[in-house]
């Protein structure tokens, strides 16, 4: 692989019915990938024979939390770049190609992020979407492999928490942060993820904005 070469890491578990959709969107990429990699987050489901068929390369483990699985696909990772996908969610076809152009422009950056919003297929089949906002999410990033390893790694865990503390860790760790205002992450709400709320999740978000601050003041 080049230097240039950008690796994509999915972590999946039970997501046999989105996982081809998320990948058809890496695909489509105008500046494309040059390897995804699915890791199967003990799913019991058909996400692991799924991803085979896929043609992706498929990794596996004991469920861990998607934190671990991004940390696991990225150590198997061969590109110089990471991005990451959950497996419901779906790329505008620009997302890297305006990261990657970014990272050239402004090499002093540890990590580009870019706006989602959050959408969901309502009973009628029709696809709902929110306003878009800045994303300081996974699903938003393009960074150096290296970096992550080094200083960017998650934190294991089942619950949401391990995203919200990995994003507050970076900034008060000082890493030079961007943020491109173009829509590039699409976040599907259904009814077994971490969003399912009213609010597409922002209420869980704040709650653990507040513990994760309020435990740091105490010095913990």
């Amino acid at each position: 692989m080049s230097p240039a070469d950008i690796s994509v890491v999915i972590p999946a578990h039970n997501a046999a019915r989105f996982l081809a959709e998320a990948v058809a969107s890496v695909r489509a990429q105008t500046r494309p990938a040059a390897e995804i990699i699915v890791v199967d987050d003990g799913s019991t489901d058909e996400t692991a024979p799924l991803a085979a068929q896929l043609g992706v390369k498929v990794i596996t483990q004991k469920q861990a939390g998607a934190g671990a699985a991004r940390n696991h696909g990225a150590e198997a990772a061969t590109g110089q770049w990471l991005a990451f996908l959950d497996a419901d969610d779906l790329w505008g076809a620009d997302k890297l190609a305006w990261q990657w152009a970014w990272m050239q422009d402004h090499p002093a950056t540890d990590v580009v992020f870019g706006h989602g919003v959050n959408f969901w297929v309502d009973p009628r089949g029709q696809r709902q979407e929110e306003v878009s906002r800045p994303a300081y999410l996974p699903g938003a990033a393009l960074l150096r492999r290296e970096f992550f390893l080094h200083r960017a790694r998650f934190h294991a865990g089942v619950a949401p928490s391990e995203v919200i503390e990995w994003y507050l860790r970076l900034r008060a760790e000082n890493v030079v942060i961007a943020m491109i205002p173009r829509l590039m992450l699409f976040r599907r709400l259904h009814e077994t993820n971490t969003r399912q709320q009213g609010d597409g999740g922002r209420a869980v978000d704040l709650r653990l904005l507040r513990t994760w601050i309020d435990r740091h003041r105490a010095g913990d």
